[in-house]
């Protein structure tokens, strides 16, 4: 092989990597979020136990382009007990996604929400998330009232 074709195949060969390495920088920024999450919790989880000044998020997974837009229901938490820090929707990156398509037809992979809290002092609250929109109808969709409001007991010790 001579050394013309040599530097064509080396610099191919590092145009790649680069494209590569950038592809899996950008996937990891949209995929993760911008918020530290501390100890996440999820949809199921129920009752949490957490300790005072601990940074924790309670994760739901909704499709936002179905609707499934998630939100704290008032009342919030005692911010005695549990102060919100911040919330934001980080999406699911896939196969699916990346062809325009996904498992909920058109819609892509979805996501999830993360409600973000710093405990604070000893004591017990309730968090409740929602969908606001589906929780007006009651609950007579597929899926049910379960799949439009979930609450959660704080407990900080």
């Amino acid at each position: 092989m001579s050394r013309r074709w040599r530097r064509i195949l080396l610099g191919a060969t590092v145009a790649l990597a680069l494209a590569v390495a950038g592809g899996a920088v950008a996937i990891h920024q949209v995929t993760t979020g911008k918020l530290d999450h501390g100890t996440v919790f999820t949809q199921t989880s129920g009752d949490l136990a957490v300790r005072p000044g601990e940074l924790f998020s309670i994760e739901v997974v909704g499709y936002r382009g179905a609707g499934d837009n998630w939100t704290m229901a008032n009342p919030g938490p005692d911010p005695a007990v549990a102060q919100a820090a911040g919330d934001e929707y980080v999406d699911n990156f896939g196969i699916q996604d990346l062809l325009g398509f996904g498992a909920t037809g058109n819609l892509g992979t979805g996501g999830h929400y993360y409600f973000t809290f710093r405990a604070q002092n000893s004591g017990r609250t309730t968090v409740t998330v929602h969908v606001p929109y589906r929780d007006e109808l009651g609950g007579t969709f597929p899926g049910g009232p379960d799949q439009t409001k979930r609450q959660f007991t704080v407990d900080v010790r």
